[in-house]
């Protein structure tokens, strides 16, 4: 009985498979409809993809590639886990997509008739939305040494506006993506300082200039797509206020040169309601080689009723997993975010397909874990070594940033004095752990 029951299962699986593929399987009929819209994004010239994925050529050098990548579920590159937290944009393939590559693979790959063809997606090289309404570029290219630690240069970049301007989308374009780690955009809230800094060559070196967080700009890291902020909530970029680009450098083993440069797509209407975000870490960290499930925790409390649109979160070469959830005053539970194979080559900020709305009182935690051990493929050091809290690549990290908005406009003061609050606190800890590490 259960071996006729296997037999059915096992038939109609393959009945849904080969009926949804719909009889031969061709390049120009089902796998390039499937490339075009998961993959040549990245995957064409001057993008981050290693190879190209446009002809029937590429995509027939690459056809066993193409199998073990996406039944694994290691390319397209996704890495929420569906049933936690419904987002926009999903780059995953479904069970379907990814028989259809199978089967064409083990067909022996035909070609197809050409009229079945779709047509190449139109991109605009290097800009993910078009051209932007405003490009800041800068001056010259800046040289990353082939040897060394980490390097944090802080680019300033006038803006030349003469009066506020709301913005939809932003936009960091490094020139050379294989030495750029992450890059944060932020405003000189403080009118001239990053300017003084940096008025010999248009950069300096130091780490934290005091701008505060409110002055973040949409950033850049590996995989990390350009999204539009919501209609009704445009960010605004102020009249006179220096832009400040800090890059984020790892020396590659031979001498390298990037040249990055932002750009600024223009909204038509300014915003409604101010953006605000929450912030979690926990940078008490020090991982014991060997170790294969380290983990820190952090938790923020709502002081006021919240609308959550997108979340980020950041951990370097050695995270495993990340988690993120809510606690509600009713003692539910609601999964933010959830990522069990974590690698640092693909973050990117995730938009939530509907706005969460969570009570006053609710708990946001936070859970990080990492795997110092030899089995981490993204392992940087073997034998695997003592990793701690730092800046360089091969060091550690964590964070969530969560953006969205206070449910009434009056809340917005409370709820930055408690995100401040908490931040100052992390940083604190932080810097206590740091102390003790001296002593050690």
């Amino acid at each position: 009985m259960l071996g006729r029951w296997l037999f059915i299962t096992m038939g109609s699986v393959w009945f849904l498979a080969s009926s949804a593929v719909g009889g031969e399987l061709t390049f120009t009929k089902d796998v390039a409809p499937i490339l075009y819209n998961h993959c040549t994004s990245c995957h064409r010239p001057n993008e981050v993809g290693p190879f190209n994925l446009i002809t029937y050529a590429d995509a027939k050098r690459r056809g066993r590639q193409l199998v073990e990548v996406t039944t694994r579920r290691v390319m397209p590159p996704w890495k929420p886990v569906k049933g936690h937290g419904q987002f926009l944009y999903d780059r995953s393939l479904s069970e379907e997509q990814i028989a259809i590559i199978q089967k064409w693979y083990e067909a022996g790959m035909p070609e197809g008739d050409a009229k079945d063809l779709p047509p190449l997606p139109k991109f605009t090289d290097g800009w993910h939305l078009g051209p932007p309404g405003l490009i800041l570029k800068v001056e010259k290219p800046f040289r990353i040494p082939a040897e060394g630690d980490d390097l944090y240069v802080h680019f300033v970049l006038p803006t030349g506006l003469t009066k506020d301007q709301p913005f939809r989308a932003v936009q960091v374009l490094p020139s050379n993506k294989r030495v750029a780690h992450h890059a944060v955009p932020m405003l000189d809230v403080h009118k001239g300082k990053a300017y003084e800094l940096a008025r010999k060559d248009g950069y300096y070196i130091r780490f934290d200039p005091g701008f505060l967080p409110r002055g973040f700009l949409p950033g850049y890291a590996p995989g990390m797509m350009t999204h539009e902020l919501p209609e009704d909530q445009p960010g605004v970029l102020p009249q006179g206020m220096d832009v400040v680009l800090q890059m984020h450098y790892h020396p590659t083993g031979k001498e390298e040169w990037d040249q990055p440069q932002i750009g600024i797509y223009f909204a038509d209407k300014p915003p409604k309601r101010n953006p605000s975000v929450i912030l979690l870490a926990n940078n008490e960290i020090d991982i014991p080689p060997g170790e294969r499930h380290y983990k820190r925790t952090d938790q923020f409390q709502l002081p006021v009723d919240y609308e959550i649109r997108s979340i980020f979160a950041h951990m370097h070469m050695i995270g495993k997993q990340v988690r993120v959830w809510a606690e509600l005053p009713d003692k539910t539970k609601r999964s933010l975010l959830y990522i069990d194979d974590w690698d640092y080559r693909w973050q990117d900020t995730y938009v939530y397909a509907k706005p969460l709305v969570l009570p006053r009182g609710t708990i946001i935690k936070a859970e990080f874990i990492w795997d110092n051990s030899e089995n981490h493929p993204r392992n940087p050091y073997s034998p695997p070594r003592r990793i701690r809290w730092g800046e360089r690549s091969t060091d550690e990290m964590s964070g969530i940033i969560i953006g969205g908005m206070t449910v009434k406009p009056n809340d917005e003061g409370w709820h930055w004095l408690a995100v401040l609050g908490h931040y100052f606190d992390i940083e604190r800890k932080a810097n206590a752990a740091k102390s003790k590490w001296k002593d050690n």
